[in-house]
Parts: C-alpha cells; structure tokens; sequence
C-alpha cells in the first residue's frame, strides 16, 4: 500500500512539472511583441515591432466602425519587423490591430485614427542668410487638412561637434511651408553648421522623423578699428 501511495505521489508530482513546463512555453509562444502603429493621415498605416525574425508574421487591420478589413506581411525593417497598409484614414475612426504568427494570435490593441498620426519627415528648402541670421526654409510635406496643428523643432549644430542646440517654432505653415530664423549671435564665425527639422502635431502628440541634415556657413567676424 504504501509502495503504491510513493508511485502515485511520484506521478502527480512529475505531471505538475510537466503542467509547468506547457504552461511556460505556452506564455513564451503567444508574449507580446510591443506593436507600434502610426498614420501619416493621408492614405497609409504603419505598424512595426521588435524582433529579430519575421517571418510567419502577417498583420489584421479591423474598422471598428464596419468598413472592413486590411491587412499586410511584416518584413525586416530597421526597427525589427515592419509593414504598411494603404487604407482611408478618417478622423475619430478607430481599428482594430491584430499580430499573428502562423495564423495564431500574438496580440491585439484598439488604434484611434488621431491618436496615432506622426508627421511626414519634412524636407528642408533652403538655408539663407540675412543680416547675420540664417532663415531655415522647409516643406511639411503634410496634408492640408492638419497643417494647423503642427510645429516645428530646429536642431543645429557645428559640423563635427556632439553637442547640438534645439529650438522650437511655432510658426503655422502657410502652403505647407515653414520657416525658422537661427539668431546670427547664437553662432560662431566662419564655421560649418548642421541643421535638421522635425515636425510635431498636438494630435497625438508625435514627432516625424528628423529632416535630411543640411550645412550652411557663418561669415568672418569683422570689427573696425581705430588707430
């Protein structure tokens, strides 16, 4: 009898660290993968999350209000997995956005159209000096429609140099272009400045992506002086 009781405890002790073991590798297969969605509030959706494999990853998007489906296979980007999703994008409108691997589940979350645009990246125009400060020119590269609520940040620097001055604007773009004018006594003479812009809408509270970096020089520092 006892002998009998030992096997038995044996038993029930071996398949719950066997439960164990299914239960941990069940988590381990459906963890979240942190998605990100994002809009440019013209005609696409962007979603990404972290991951060194791609592959078997396909993405639902789901409107919440019955105008239907879309959906797109993640590939490898520089930020993990990535893929995009040419759609209508109406203000208010909310989606549902669902991971899946291998037609399984990994993660869901609710998408609010506003909530989640971030800007275009903006193209710098042009950069012009005039009586000793330099006007910084760029293209929102926005729709119309939102322009309103954006702003900019201005990040120069001297070429070469890590440490880097940032200034907001708050100048409302008009046509879709802004402008931004570096003070000529923040800058040194005769030296190589980078300068980059990003946009900002209080939408949702996102930055775009910086602009391409663009140089521009100051001019030699000339004082008279009497004999």
């Amino acid at each position: 009898m006892d002998f009998n009781r030992q096997i038995g405890g044996s038993a029930s002790f071996l398949l719950l660290i066997l439960g164990n073991v299914i239960t941990v590798t069940g988590v381990n297969m459906t963890a979240a993968v942190n998605l990100e969605c994002t809009n440019d509030y013209e005609k696409y959706m962007f979603c990404q999350f972290e991951a060194q494999n791609c592959l078997y990853y396909n993405l639902t998007l789901l409107s919440n209000d019955g105008y239907g489906k879309n959906s797109c296979i993640f590939q490898t980007c520089a930020a993990g997995c990535c893929c995009s999703v040419e759609m209508i994008l109406v203000t208010g409108e909310t989606h549902t956005a669902t991971v899946w691997k291998a037609g399984r589940l990994i993660e869901s979350q609710t998408i609010n159209i506003n909530n989640s645009i971030k800007p275009k990246t903006p193209k710098i125009l042009s950069v012009k000096e005039t009586n000793g400060n330099f006007q910084v020119r760029w293209t929102t590269n926005m729709n119309s429609s939102i322009r309103h609520t954006l702003t900019a940040q201005v990040t120069y620097y001297k070429k070469g140099d890590t440490q880097k001055v940032t200034e907001n604007s708050t100048s409302c773009p008009i046509n879709g272009e802004s402008s931004y004018e570096i003070s000529g006594r923040r800058l040194e003479p005769s030296t190589t400045y980078v300068v980059s812009v990003k946009s900002y809408t209080l939408w949702s509270n996102r930055f775009s992506d910086s602009s391409k970096e663009e140089e521009f020089t100051t001019g030699l520092n000339l004082e008279c002086t009497n004999d």
